[in-house]
Parts: structure tokens; sequence; C-alpha cells
């Protein structure tokens, strides 16, 4: 951005989407043919038969959501309510809760109001304990990729909303992990997670931030993600409360 750098955070996580932001990383397990064919008998209501050759045809460990579907269906119409629970929800997972949207696209909404077509079907205020991303319905919009980027090079400080989710406090916390920094792990896939670029989102001035984290030689993340109290000492210690939304020190940016 012209003003500095903003990202995706653990609280908008929290706040859009209901999602716990706390809890060991995961690690996928490796799960064989054989293992597959198995839950899918026993869960899914289908037979050994049935199974062997679905995932035979997947080429994997894996189902298809074409096939969930058709197995929820099926069980729905037999009354076969648990086998028809799970395979949708399997189904659910394996597509997106939030069908409409996308997380990104929520995030813009919430940080930049001046940006882009967007449609309410509530006020913040209104809300009843709803995820924030619920707010948001989905608007055909006209602006291409050319037309948003002058848009986003006249951005100023002043028309971001630098913390949208403070009068959503009352369904979902602030947690200090959040302001966590090192890396963060899901399966096999590591990223970095550089809270020291985007304090003003935080409610703290924002200080000149050190070389970025490469994610390939750092520490031990779950015990880094453990012990995350001292990256947020680590963290919070050089800066203060920003005294406007906005607030960084004269260096930055230089």
């Amino acid at each position: 951005m012209p003003f500095g750098e903003m990202s995706i955070t653990l609280d908008d996580v929290s706040c859009l989407l209901h999602l716990p932001i706390r809890g060991i990383f995961w690690s996928p397990q490796d799960v064989t043919k054989e293992v597959v064919v198995e839950l899918a008998v026993d869960y899914l209501g289908v037979s050994q038969g049935e199974a062997q050759s679905h995932v035979r045809s997947c080429r994997g460990s894996y189902y298809k959501l074409e096939w969930l579907y058709d197995l929820f269906v099926q069980h729905r119409v037999a009354s076969s309510w648990a086998y028809a629970t799970r395979a949708y929800l399997l189904m659910l997972m394996g597509s997106t809760i939030f069908t409409d949207k996308t997380f990104t696209l929520c995030w813009i909404h919430e940080y930049f109001p001046t940006v882009g077509k967007r449609g309410e079907n509530w006020k913040p205020t209104d809300n009843c304990g709803l995820p924030r991303a619920m707010r948001w319905s989905y608007k055909q919009g006209v602006l291409k990729v050319d037309d948003l980027r002058p848009i986003l090079d006249e951005l100023t400080p002043v028309g971001v909303i630098w913390r949208p989710f403070e009068d959503h406090r009352a369904w979902r916390q602030f947690d200090e992990i959040c302001l966590y920094m090192v890396c963060l792990k899901w399966g096999d896939t590591v990223v970095p997670y550089l809270l020291d670029r985007c304090l003003r989102q935080f409610g703290y001035r924002q200080y000149v931030p050190s070389p970025p984290l490469d994610c390939m030689i750092a520490t031990n993340i779950n015990v880094d993600w453990i012990g995350y109290h001292q990256s947020v000492i680590a963290v919070i210690r050089p800066t203060t409360l920003a005294t406007t939304p906005s607030d960084v020190e004269d260096s930055y940016l230089e």
C-alpha cells in the first residue's frame, strides 16, 4: 500500500469465520487406500466393492465431491440420516462453507469500505453472534484488476478501517496469541506470520519492521507457537499504543 503494509491476521480468522486460533498445528497422517475403503464402508454406508472401485478411480486415498453428494442423496431418500449427514459434512468441508463469498473478499470489505461492491445482510450492531463474514452478501462487480490498481494506489490511511472488529468483541474477544510472530504451519505448508509489519491493525504505532523471516531456516515452529508469549513481548516492546489509527514512526517508509 502507499502508506505501508497490511496483512490477514489470526484475529481476522477468528472474527470473520469464528474458527479457533489456538491449539497444536495439524500434521497430516498418511492414510492408505485400504483404510480409506474401510472408512467409507463403516461411516458412509457403502459396500466394500463400491468403495474399492471409487478409491481406485481417484488414484489415491481420496473421495470425489460428486460421489459424496450422490451418497448424500441416496441416504437421504432412504432416511439413513447418519450416513447422509457424514457424506454431506465431508462434501461441505471439501468444497466451501461460505459458498457466495471468499475470505479474502470479506477481509477487503471490512478494511477498505470504498473498494469494490458489497451488500450487507445486517449491520454490525444487529449481529446476534454470527461469524462476521456472514454480514456480507455477494454483488456482481464490474471493476477489473486494471481498474482496481489506481484505486488502491490512491488510498490514504484515512480510507482504511484499521480495527474493524472492535464492535464484534461481544462475540469474539481479542486473543493475545494474534500478536505471535514467527511462522504458521498447516501440514507441510509453512508461511511467515509477520505481525511487526501490520501493528496498526492492533492499535499500536507502526515501527520499522525487521527483515522478513525465512521460514526454511526458522527454529522449531511448534515450540515457538507453544511459547508464543516471548514473541508477543518482542513485537510490542519497541512500540506504544497508537495516538491515531494510522500512527507510524517518523522513519517508517523512508
